[in-house]
């Protein structure tokens, strides 16, 4: 069975609904968000990835020029998932039945060095990423729904490190 991931992180899903600004995070919106946390395990991957460039060049360079133009990011979870598909109140149930649909689209918003359980307050410090997400894939292979992963595809909007407003 896969290892959680590390305890000194935490993931919300900020639903498009919800007035999120990613240039002025809101600690109050994230308290009101779904923390998806606890039903990650580790392997996730969350971040910005090598932007693309435009290597045109000049008459009047005298070297070679790359210039970045759009940024990319990726995002891929892994949940676990309860064994007996009945069930429906842990974190792993929650989280199947919010994301086994596919095309929910909204914000994944990751704070570290801090327990999940610790509430998002002022001058923490998030990254956000713009996103809907894909299909579930269950990862093991041998009809027991131990873990799936959601891919999520990237919208264009990715604000790193920036810190909560109250």
């Amino acid at each position: 069975m896969a290892k959680m991931m590390s305890p000194n992180t935490t993931i919300w899903w900020v639903p498009d609904n919800v007035n999120w600004n990613p240039a002025a995070p809101s600690a109050a919106l994230l308290t009101a968000a779904r923390n998806i946390s606890c039903a990650v395990v580790s392997g996730y991957t969350l971040n910005a990835t090598d932007s693309d460039t435009d290597d045109s060049t000049s008459i009047c360079d005298g070297a070679n020029v790359e210039l970045p133009t759009y940024y990319n990011y990726e995002a891929n979870i892994t949940f676990f998932r309860d064994a007996d598909v009945a069930a429906t109140t842990s974190d792993y149930a929650k989280a199947f039945a919010f994301f086994k649909d596919g095309r929910a689209s909204g914000w994944l918003v990751r704070r570290l060095g801090y327990l999940s359980s610790v509430a998002a307050a002022a001058t923490q410090v998030v990254s956000s990423y713009k996103v809907i997400s894909d299909y579930p894939q269950d990862v093991v292979e041998d009809g027991g729904p131990i873990e799936f992963t959601v891919p999520f595809l990237p919208q264009g909007a990715m604000d790193l490190n920036r810190a909560l407003v109250a």
